[in-house]
């Protein structure tokens, strides 16, 4: 197994706080998730600013681009994309993911050259995302000649050694297709990766469940494909059915870093209050603060006695091989 790559999800229009969660872990992030959607408002600030501004600050982006439309999307927007709708979009695209890997210099091959993680519509086995066979008219085969049709369209402008492709599914399946079903096939995907969260007692329909009850089960299904394995979103809540409980959270973290340590080659931290108290610094719960920041030493201490790959990292490492 390879060494473990350390990521986070910070939005990226908060570089105060993925900057001084750095100083406070004593250590960078080899990876920074982030979302964009397929809309053509989105991509200058995406090229222009987003991943310039990850990149700068010595991470490699992981790109989740989800097809969501500036209006409404239909439910087979899958479909639509394996038609060839929207192609016009995909070739502008491609040609601007090509110039932003090329770097500064504008040259293949360079010393500025850049690198991406590439998630595109992922967790497509729930019932949440209009990309999703169980939702709406789109099927499995309908997801994978989507991904097949974008990956193709990708593939004359960019290559392996400067983007992999992650196909990235829930850690449970929510509907009645399983996520094998949607599987693109060897040669279109790079990563495997599985989500997933424990919601503690944050909605009626959660329980506590530790790191291995969460993610064992797809891990070990994943397995079968014989790629490297990640976790581009993880996260813990403190809710339990007393109350807030950053104590128990804090064992969360530390049982989650020892877990994938062996387990996954790369994971990211959904370090965002969003659903309920995901982050593990700068969010509105944890065991200490620090510099105004509420924050979960134990994360830290875990991260240093694992001593996860920091920046930059090689091309061995960035291939996962």
């Amino acid at each position: 197994m390879n060494p473990l790559l350390s990521g986070v999800y910070v939005d990226p229009e908060r570089t105060a706080v993925a900057d001084a969660m750095e100083r406070w872990l004593g250590t960078r992030h080899a990876v920074q998730t982030l979302f964009t959607p397929w809309r053509r408002d989105a991509i200058d600030h995406l090229f222009e600013g987003l991943l310039p501004r990850i990149w700068n600050a010595g991470r490699v982006p992981l790109l989740t681009w989800e097809p969501f439309l500036a209006a409404e999307t239909e439910s087979d927007i899958a479909r639509q994309i394996a038609a060839g709708d929207f192609d016009a979009y995909l070739d502008d695209w491609a040609g601007r993911l090509a110039d932003w890997l090329a770097g500064p210099d504008g040259k293949w091959g360079t010393a500025d050259d850049r690198r991406l993680y590439l998630r595109l519509a992922h967790e497509m086995n729930g019932d949440w995302y209009p990309w999703s066979p169980t939702v709406g008219e789109s099927t499995p085969d309908d997801y994978v000649e989507m991904w097949r049709h974008v990956h193709d369209a990708l593939a004359s402008e960019i290559d392996a050694d400067h983007c992999q492709w992650i196909w990235c599914v829930n850690h449970a399946d929510v509907g009645e297709h399983a996520a094998e079903a949607c599987y693109p096939g060897e040669e279109y995907v790079d990563w495997v990766g599985v989500d997933g969260f424990n919601w503690g007692r944050s909605r009626e329909w959660a329980d506590w469940r530790a790191p291995a009850a969460v993610f064992d089960d797809m891990l070990t299904r994943l397995d079968r494909f014989d790629k490297p394995l990640c976790v581009p979103e993880v996260g813990c809540s403190s809710l339990t059915a007393d109350g807030h409980d950053p104590e128990r959270k804090a064992d969360w973290l530390r049982a989650a870093i020892d877990y994938f340590d062996g387990r996954v080659q790369l994971y990211s931290w959904f370090n965002e209050d969003k659903e309920t108290d995901w982050a593990v610094f700068g969010g509105k719960n944890g065991t200490d603060s620090i510099d105004g920041y509420a924050c979960y030493p134990a994360y830290r201490e875990a991260l240093a006695d694992h001593e996860p790959t920091a920046p930059p990292i090689d091309d061995t490492t960035f291939r996962g091989v």
